[in-house]
């Protein structure tokens, strides 16, 4: 037969706490007992006291913590069962998971563990574990009854116990000397008392505690309800109504509950720092809100990149994480070094594949082209050399724990920067996690790296963390943290009729048929409608003033209201009297003193000698803040690794195969006259070494089989180019991959020619290879801003009397030439300049020809000497679809469409 507990007012409660023999108050949470300990502390400061007690006040799950340590350390040996620790639990559970008949099916097996844990505890709390092996139920629930009973013999054996019988287990401790037990006990602000909960309780009763409950105050409440068009517009009132609020009454508790938290966090976050500190993240400090739910220790950069440190000790990681361990100011001299390693890791991008090991990062991340990072160096080389020397092999969990800290150390970890606050207590953390990890040699035998990495990884992620501050004034709350909490405010968020109240979630491991007997909420649609109602009820009754508010559209979706809150009368803004704050942004955009500048030309450049080749011209032609951007300002866009080699790679590969065959060769004469056998040994030295050329940088994925099949395709490819250019009249080949200055209008770049042949008459041809899909196309020599200007340049600047320019479009099964020649048949199927001008605007002559472009190139140069910085992409947004300086130039946000912009602000 259940006890009977006493029912307390608020002010008894507080009473009792402030009287001699005191009490003992439990709550369902964190949160509240927080809250019920200020109201204590406000009481006795109001009563004329300067010094009291501290009141005895905290959570279930920590009163049954304690009681467990009180036995621990008063019994002998060996009577109380040691507590599992979360990760230890996990550990059991795979283990019992993976010695089953059921275990080989499944695909995560660590995932079922979690899963097992939840419903183990679940099973306890309502006293349901003793009738799962008498119940009929499906496969699910007889897996799971299986893996319990495993579990609970490993946990038997081990003279061990978990929380999930941690209530049980102290209650048979009651009546041992040492173990104290309250005077008397009240349960605060609980919604529902649990099976487990109520028999720890009554066998406190049965030994001679005074047993009470008691609620917070409750508030005469005026309750209203908001209804929004969106999601986002519901949220840019919830925050200028706090920040009213705020401003309004400094010292009143105002409370925001959003029933999805974990889901909305990261819009919750920004829809308030906007509004209630709109200089947020410029501004540093403690933001003027607090949000219950913390994230995942791995979800914290430090803790991320810790991480990232110790899975960089194994075979490999992913480029990008190498590329953010590079760049992290928690790796050594990072903050010391910043410029010098992000240049250190725009060089790593051009020359790495999509995974890479230590040992190779940094090999590459030496192959910089600005300052040397000396202290990432000397951190990656030492990390190897550790790696070497103690990464290897199975150790014991503790074993692991002091190689991972040992590891970390060598790494500079954490960094050469002061830490707030913040990250102290992070790092605080992660010391008590690597402490915990330690603790599972207990429950574990030895791993290796692999497997303790993940082992730590799980945990790091399970391990919640928020750091501690000053109590805020706006609260941000979940479900479960609001529950039995009081404020002069509150705001309940997101309550439609698809949110509220909560679908019901029965526990897949448990028979849904006994989750429903024993009341478990959620187990059924009745037992959540009646669990939320009663959290409701408690919301518009917890504060002087309660708005509740709901979206009616969410992406494609019509939503309405919770039925719920629907008989709530709908009040308008102008009656929550909440204004319109400006955001920073809106600040900034409405201010006076704002200048506007239009920045359409920079300096004129210091020296007059370019590096970079033609494509400075190429650029200055698409787009003068293109050409500003990428050669006054060095603005390059980053490598994107990909699997195997990229276009350009191959395209190389193409370039070096056709040099070192023509070097070989020299002539249409000696190719006509080679056989077949020293045309394919030729061929074949040629590919071997147009290989070895690339793979002195990509050796990672130019090596083996892969290096075969490369050098059978170029090959191939040679071969049938070959063919054609049997068919041409007598030439030989006098330059290959030749480098040369060129000026034009007094600025001066390199050019490199892929070939230059020399006719029967002395005449010159020069030819650019192409070997991508896109198909060659002379129009880019022509028009006064040539788009690809650099035959014409090297042409004119040569010296040499050039008679015919052409693209050669190696590519299988499309092989030909196409560009312009002075006469017919210097080259197959190469037009004259008389022919072209009868479908394209150039002249008709090969003079007129060589003195447009000279004209249209100077006037190139020119631009650029005068520091022209103009957004004025010559075709529109075409000419802006790869830029990479789109992020630079911010021409996609302006109101003009690309077609129409010609200047910079």
């Amino acid at each position: 037969m259940e006890r009977q507990f006493a029912e307390l007012a608020h002010g008894e409660l507080l009473a009792a706490l402030a009287s001699e023999g005191g009490a003992t108050v439990l709550t369902p949470n964190r949160r509240l007992a927080q809250s019920l300990r200020a109201d204590f502390d406000r009481a006795q400061s109001a009563s004329g006291r300067d010094s009291w007690p501290t009141a005895d006040i905290l959570p279930f799950e920590a009163f049954v913590r304690r009681v467990w340590d009180e036995a621990l350390y008063a019994l002998p040996g060996g009577r109380v069962p040691l507590l599992l620790s979360p990760a230890q639990e996990q550990a059991l559970w795979e283990e019992a998971i993976a010695g089953s008949r059921h275990g080989g099916a499944l695909a995560s097996p660590a995932a079922a563990a979690t899963q097992c844990r939840r419903a183990w505890t679940l099973a306890h709390a309502w006293s349901l574990a003793e009738e799962l092996s008498r119940y009929e139920f499906g496969e699910d629930a007889q897996a799971f009854s299986e893996w319990s009973a495993r579990y609970a013999r490993a946990t038997r054996e081990r003279a061990m116990t978990d929380e999930a019988r941690l209530a049980g287990v102290v209650a048979s401790f009651l009546d041992e000397s040492g173990v104290n037990r309250p005077v008397q006990l009240v349960l605060y602000g609980f919604d529902l008392v649990t099976p487990q909960q109520r028999g720890l309780v009554e066998a406190l009763q049965a030994r001679g505690t005074a047993v009470g409950r008691s609620q917070a105050l409750p508030r005469r409440a005026r309750a209203v309800r908001r209804a929004f068009a969106t999601v986002k517009e519901e949220w840019e009132e919830v925050a200028c109504w706090a920040r009213a609020r705020l401003e309004a009454h400094p010292g009143a508790r105002i409370g925001i509950v959003v029933p999805d938290l974990a889901q909305s966090r990261n819009r919750v976050m920004r829809a308030l720092a906007r509004v209630l500190r709109p200089g947020h993240p410029m501004q540093r400090g403690p933001l003027p809100f607090d949000l219950s739910l913390g994230l995942g220790l791995d979800r914290y950069p430090m803790m991320a990149d810790a991480l990232g440190i110790l899975r960089l000790c194994g075979r490999e990681v992913a480029l990008e994480e190498a590329s953010r361990l590079v760049r992290s100011p928690f790796f050594g001299a990072g903050q010391a070094e910043a410029a010098a390693r992000a240049r250190a890791d725009a060089a790593l991008r051009e020359r790495a594949a999509l995974t890479i090991s230590l040992e190779s990062l940094g090999r590459l991340a030496a192959v910089s082209h600005g300052p040397r990072a000396a202290s990432l160096l000397d951190r990656l080389s030492d990390l190897a050399e550790f790696r070497r020397a103690s990464m290897f092999g199975a150790k014991t969990a503790s074993e692991w724990a002091r190689t991972f800290s040992e590891a970390l150390r060598v790494a500079g970890f954490p960094g050469d920067r002061g830490l707030d606050s913040s990250e102290m207590q992070l790092l605080d953390k992660w010391h008590d996690l690597l402490g915990d990890f330690a603790t599972l040699e207990r429950v574990t035998g030895k791993m290796k790296h692999a497997e303790a990495c993940a082992r730590l990884e799980r945990m790091a992620r399970e391990t919640l963390f928020q750091a501690e501050a000053l109590e805020a004034p706006v609260r941000v709350l979940g479900i479960l943290e609001s529950a039995g909490l009081t404020f002069d405010h509150l705001w309940i968020s997101g309550l439609t009729d698809e949110a509220w109240p909560l679908p019901a979630r029965p526990n897949p491991f448990l028979p849904v048929a006994l989750q429903r007997r024993a009341g478990i909420p959620h187990a059924d649609a009745a037992s959540s409608l009646e669990l939320d109602r009663r959290l409701t009820a408690g919301w518009l009754r917890s504060a002087g003033e309660v708005v509740v508010s709901h979206a009616r559209t969410h992406q494609e979706s019509e939503l309405a209201a919770s039925p719920l809150i629907a008989h709530l009368p709908e009040a308008t803004r102008e009656a929550l009297a909440v204004p319109a704050y400006p955001t920073l942004r809106d600040a900034m955009r409405g201010t006076a003193a704002l200048e506007r500048v239009i920045d359409t030309h920079g300096p004129e450049p210091a020296t007059l000698v370019r590096t970079g080749g033609t494509s400075l011209f190429k650029d200055q032609a698409a787009c003068p803040f293109r050409a500003f951007a990428q050669h006054r300002l060095a603005a390059r866009e980053l490598a994107a690794p990909q699997p195997g080699l990229a276009a350009h790679e191959r395209g190389t590969l193409v370039h070096e195969m056709l040099r070192g065959t023509w070097e070989a060769i020299g002539s249409r004469a000696r190719l006509a006259a080679l056989g077949e056998e020293e045309k394919s040994a030729l061929l074949e030295q040629s590919a071997l070494e147009a290989v070895g050329v690339l793979r002195r940088r990509r050796a990672d994925v130019l090596s083996g089989r892969f290096a075969r099949m490369e050098q059978r395709r170029l090959v191939a490819i040679a071969r049938d180019w070959l063919e054609l250019e049997a068919a041409r009249a007598e030439f030989e080949v006098v330059a290959v991959e030749r480098k040369t200055p060129v000026t034009f209008g007094g600025l001066t770049v390199e050019a490199r020619i892929d070939r230059e042949d020399r006719l029967a008459d002395g005449g010159r041809v020069v030819i650019d290879y192409k070997t991508g899909k896109t198909k060659a196309n002379i129009a880019a020599w022509l028009g006064p801003r040539p788009d690809d200007p650099q035959l014409p340049m090297y042409a004119l600047a040569s010296g040499e009397d050039v008679r015919g320019l052409a693209f050669a479009q190696v590519l299988p099964g499309a092989m030909q030439f196409c560009g312009l020649a002075m006469a017919a048949g210097m080259l197959p199927k190469v037009a004259t300049p008389d022919k072209a001008s009868a479908r394209l605007d150039v002249p008709a002559d090969w003079g007129g020809l060589t003195a447009q472009w000279r004209r249209g190139i100077e006037g190139l140069a020119a631009e650029f000497r005068a520091g022209d910085a103009r957004v004025s992409p010559k075709a529109g947004a075409k000419t802006c679809e790869l830029c990479a300086q789109k992020p630079f130039c911010r021409i996609a946000s302006g109101a003009r469409a690309p077609e129409a912009a010609g200047e910079s602000e």
